[in-house]
């Protein structure tokens, strides 16, 4: 009998390590965008600031426009730890360049809350960044773009972030399923031979 107790404690120990086993979280990717109008942006929440005149419009030396991703939207889960981001601005330009007359360069820049920065000719497209990954942990990012020639419009920004959603509770795996249930069967078969039970 006191084998057959030891035996009952194993068998049960090793189930319990099973079913408490870690789950494996896979990385999810969500993006969060942020559009530009003449009087904000939408959603609203997202606009911080900007010098003067419509706020898409960057106009002139030195007008900015600065806003904050906020993210993630319901119902997606809290963010546990970025992986990675990146930041796509997109910008028009509503007149053409010629190119002997710098009256019609546009000229721009931008940076982020990481402190990354870029600087250029503005054409009509999209401008794609990378992020560091440790300022997205916390579920936002500021943005600033300016403009230090010329005129431009930014329409449109969109931050991608690549993240471990955080912690699901732990499943059983199938395979500790079936170690509980071969222990079960490997009880009742000494317990038998045993005649401790009868069948």
């Amino acid at each position: 009998m006191k084998k057959l107790t030891v035996f009952a404690v194993v068998v049960l120990g090793l189930a319990v390590v099973g079913f408490v086993g870690p789950a494996s979280a896979t990385p999810m990717t969500i993006t969060d965008t942020t559009l530009f109008d003449a009087a904000g942006t939408t959603p609203a929440e997202d606009y911080d600031s900007h010098l003067y005149g419509s706020v898409n419009k960057l106009d002139g030396i030195l007008d900015y426009v600065t806003w904050t991703h906020h993210f993630p939207d319901p119902p997606n889960p809290e963010i546990d730890h970025a992986i990675s981001g990146t930041i796509t601005v997109y910008l028009s330009d509503d007149e053409g360049d010629v190119w002997w007359n710098p009256l019609t360069w546009e000229y721009g820049g931008g940076y982020g809350e990481d402190a990354t920065w870029a600087f250029g000719e503005v054409d009509t497209g999209e401008y794609t960044y990378g992020v560091t990954a440790s300022y997205l942990d916390d579920g936002e990012f500021q943005v600033t773009v300016g403009s230090v020639w010329g005129d431009f419009y930014i329409d449109q920004s969109d931050l991608e972030v690549t993240y471990e959603p955080a912690a699901a509770p732990p499943v059983p795996e199938a395979s500790t399923l079936m170690l509980f249930g071969s222990g079960l069967s490997g009880l009742l078969f000494y317990a038998r031979k045993k005649r401790l039970i009868k069948f």
